[in-house]
């Protein structure tokens, strides 16, 4: 059931189903069984996975179009503007008028820009036309368009697959405060702690509905899991007790009595289900780093790009070290990919110098390796051929914490999808001993669970790690350092910050381009909106605060009064660990929100 105003994250391994229930619920797949009940008059707004258009309209035309009430409510108005003069034309142009400010339609150039800023368009493009960008930008516009179109129900089939970091905060605060309904398929872990209230996970051909948020659900399912195990081993323990006295007794006339009543019993009995099978994910371990350099790789003055005349990056000095995991930052072609070819010593450097240090082996992970692939072995044959000396057990045991177990790791790497292959291309990777590990993108095809392993396996890895990724949860676990591409430069610092996911505010620009004073005038208000957003945010956190530290002390007082329960105090350690990450989470966002507002 969804109710106006629900905000679900609809979850599950990749093929579980997801996608073929939205497209049930818009309509697009009938229902082999039951009824799907949509309520008349309801707008339905639908971004599934691909939906590039080749529009011939501008962005800006493009994403205004899907304003149509308001579209509609312009046009009477510009009907009782022309009419004003009849009888009752006055009445008429008032309330014409009326509806449309109240509608938003005096604000709706500015809300456009926002949302188009929001999503990384600079207004320079927004008067190209659509059919000019590439299939990703184009998935943007589409997404611009249903944020516009004032939906009742929205339906998102991972929203944040070509967007860079600073476009998913934004998309991630932007829903966390939408009015309306909306159901949203993704993998992205913060974004799913940021802006649904319900989870709706997708299992075993089955849907549960948890209340919160993405990690306030593993917590209830993982307690789901265990109470059904344990009403299930009981009611069977209960089944096996009353069988054998039904067999033992049956036939006896001194018990017949009594064995037909518990023959009763069991025939009356309502039984718990089995519980599901939760293919758990299997802990990965990175071969350990052969020794090397300190030094593992660096960039002296170096410039980076495809042409002397238009470099990417230039005057890049960069060391990467061991035990360094470095994350590279920055807008969707700011250079990340560039430089990180360039440390594998994939691309040539128009100048400056690339060092290497004594003993250091490389691995790199790209996208493209999954069309490299043979098309022929099966995944388990192809990883076996090119680790000889590894065990068969240890290459199953990686395609299976990679999202390949069982008859998938069987079967010819030709008619795996691209996100299977892709997980291909990692495994071999993560059989090969290297003391440096470069990864483009390598979570683009991973379900939260399988995620959360590469997380593991990289802060236990002791080598050095660059870093291509705009998913901000692992972002936040992984990187030692961050490296930030901004305006053709790269500047390099320890530690992650909060600013790090948002936009730079030198490409923060005006709304609209009717003129100068109206953008001073539109981004002045913007900012007065923002700033009154973060005091009341503020309030909340400086409100929020006391409270989970008040329960942190009371899970303190539980532990050492369970102090001989094991299983008592390995729960109220998890507990105790998820209240004391949002205490140091509320800490954090009030220094920035503080910083924020002056």
């Amino acid at each position: 059931h969804l109710h106006p105003g629900d905000h679900v994250g609809l979850v599950g391994r990749n093929g579980s189903g997801k996608t073929t229930l939205l497209r049930a619920m818009v309509g697009e797949l009938g229902a082999d069984g039951g009824r799907i009940v949509v309520r008349s008059g309801a707008r339905v707004g639908w971004l599934p996975q691909q939906a590039v258009s080749g529009s011939t309209r501008t962005v800006w035309e493009e994403a205004r179009s899907g304003m149509t009430r308001l579209l509609a409510l312009k046009a009477e108005l510009d009907a009782a503007e022309a009419r004003a003069g009849d009888p009752g034309g006055p009445e008429r142009l008032e309330r014409a008028t009326d509806a449309f400010r109240l509608a938003g339609g005096y604000a709706a150039d500015e809300k456009v820009g926002e949302v188009l800023h929001g999503l990384g368009f600079l207004p320079e493009t927004w008067h190209r036309t659509c059919d000019t960008f590439s299939g990703g930008w184009q998935m943007r516009i589409a997404l611009a368009r249903l944020l516009l179109s004032d939906p009742d129900v929205a339906l998102f089939d991972e929203p944040t697959n070509h967007l860079d970091l600073e476009a998913r905060t934004w998309l991630a605060n932007h829903l966390a405060a939408a009015p309306y309904a909306f159901v949203v398929v993704s993998h992205d872990r913060w974004l799913l702690d940021r802006c649904v209230s319900r989870v709706a996970e997708v299992r075993n051909r089955k849907v549960h509905e948890y209340t919160g948020n993405f990690a306030s659900f593993l917590a209830q399912r993982e307690l789901r899991d265990e109470q059904a195990a344990t009403a299930y081993g009981r009611q069977q323990s209960e089944i096996a007790r009353l069988e054998r006295f039904v067999e033992r007794f049956g036939a006896k006339a001194t018990k017949a009595a009594q064995a037909r009543s518990r023959q009763k019993a069991l025939d009356k009995m309502e039984r718990v289900d089995a519980p599901e099978k939760q293919r758990k994910a299997a802990r990965l371990k990175l071969p350990e780093a052969p020794p090397g350099a300190l030094q593992a790789v660096q960039l002296v003055n170096a410039t980076v790009g495809w042409s002397e005349d238009a470099p990417v990056l230039s005057g890049v000095d960069l060391s990467l070290d061991r035990g360094m995991r470095l994350v590279l930052l920055g807008p969707n072609g700011c250079g990340k990919s560039t430089i990180l070819r360039a440390l594998a010593g994939d691309s040539v450097l128009l100048a400056g110098r690339r060092r290497l240090g004594d003993r250091v082996r490389i691995g790199v992970f790209h996208q493209d390796l999954a069309q490299e692939l043979p098309p022929d072995p099966s995944p388990l044959d192809l990883l076996a051929q090119e680790n000889p000396l590894v065990p068969p057990e240890r290459v199953r045991s990686v395609l299976g914490a990679l999202g390949l177990p069982g008859d998938m790791a069987l079967r010819p790497i030709g008619v795996l999808s691209g996100g299977e292959k892709a997980r291909v291309a990692l495994a071999s990777l993560v059989l090969r001993p290297c003391n440096v590990l470069m990864l483009d993108e390598p979570t683009n095809h991973l379900d939260a669970e399988t995620v959360d392993v590469l997380v593991e396996a990289l802060q236990d890895y002791e080598g050095a790690v660059l870093l291509v990724t705009h998913d901000r949860f692992v972002v936040e676990r992984v990187a030692t350092h961050v490296g930030r591409i901004a305006d053709g430069k790269l500047t390099l610092r320890e530690g992650v910050r909060p600013e790090d996911f948002e936009r730079p505010k030198a490409e923060k620009v005006g709304v609209t381009e009717v003129s100068a004073e109206a953008v001073d005038h539109q981004e002045r208000k913007r900012r007065q909106r923002e700033a009154e957003r973060a005091r009341r945010r503020l309030q909340q956190v400086q409100d929020e605060i006391p409270k989970a530290e008040a329960k942190l002390a009371e899970l303190d007082d539980a532990l050492i009064a369970a102090a001989t329960d094991h299983a008592k105090v390995t729960e109220l350690a998890r507990q105790r660990e998820q209240v004391q990450s949002a205490v140091d989470g509320l800490y954090a966002e009030w220094e920035a929100l503080e910083e924020a507002v002056g």
